[in-house]
């Protein structure tokens, strides 16, 4: 079957079984590129955080796997057996902005733009410009209009007793299907070959001077009288979990949380 008539599913699978020698972005990104670039300039003009549609949805869970194994050519780590595609940062950047994605340089950090990889010594002589700055950055963070699809993977450094080294590089990375340098979770975990692609996309907005994470979420963290829930959780937490997609502080346990369901609304300056 020629490229370009590739299903999302088709070509996830194709990219997953492509030969390490052979040209990946020519043979088969460039082609497929061309059908999905239409839908995507259209949906980016949907400016609000309102419901979409579910097939929506699907179709942008459906990208967001395929962004997930195209990022793991620059990732490092043991966590998954897979060394991933033979893909430049140059060639990625030319797919996903020719899908009409933007990228984001945003130069202070945020947990809504990027995702932590590593925790590094700051660098010598420079002052400090937050409680966490960013060091070095392994991929660009992308977006479709307003909405956050893809954070940028990120090293940084930050003051004493800011972030928990240890809990923020190796806790459990929830929203997330693949990943070379830590454990992760995700709502399509333990689906069958095709159910698993009946997943909701999590949409994260900006709004304003704001910034709303996990749009479709049914309980407002921003409500301070939300009951304890059975995992024990309290309400920071559940934002610390949320934000950040792990834990970067919290010691309790990580694994088997449920964390798909909240929503928040946060200064566009938080950390």
């Amino acid at each position: 079957m020629d490229a370009s008539e590739l299903s999302h599913v088709g070509l996830f699978r194709a990219i997953l079984n492509s030969d390490p020698k052979a040209n990946l972005f020519h043979e088969l990104l460039c082609p497929w590129m061309e059908r999905e670039r239409g839908w995507l300039t259209a949906f980016a003009q949907q400016t609000s955080p309102e419901p979409i549609a579910i097939e929506d949805s699907w179709r942008l869970y459906a990208l967001s796997r395929i962004n997930e194994i195209l990022l793991m050519a620059f990732q490092r780590g043991t966590y998954d057996s897979w060394e991933g595609p033979t893909l430049t940062l140059l060639e990625y950047l030319a797919f996903m902005t020719g899908l009409g994605f933007r990228v984001v340089d945003e130069p202070a950090y945020s947990p809504f733009f990027h995702e932590i990889v590593d925790i590094v010594e700051a660098a010598p002589l420079r002052p400090r410009s937050d409680y966490i700055d960013l060091e070095r950055i392994d991929w660009p963070a992308l977006m479709l209009g307003p909405m956050m699809f893809s954070r940028a993977g990120v090293a940084v450094s930050c003051l004493a007793g800011t972030l928990n080294p240890e809990i923020a590089t190796s806790s459990t990375l929830y929203w997330a299907h693949r990943r070379k340098f830590r454990r992760r979770e995700d709502l399509a975990d333990g689906w069958g070959s095709n159910s698993q692609w009946r997943t909701q996309f999590r949409r994260d907005y900006i709004v304003g001077d704001k910034l709303l994470f996990n749009a479709d979420g049914k309980y407002d963290l921003n409500d301070r009288n939300q009951a304890l829930r059975e995992d024990g959780l309290t309400r920071s937490e559940r934002i610390e979990l949320l934000t950040y997609r792990c834990f970067v502080r919290c010691a309790k346990p990580d694994d088997d949380l449920a964390p798909y369901y909240d929503r928040v609304l946060l200064p566009r300056d938080c950390q």
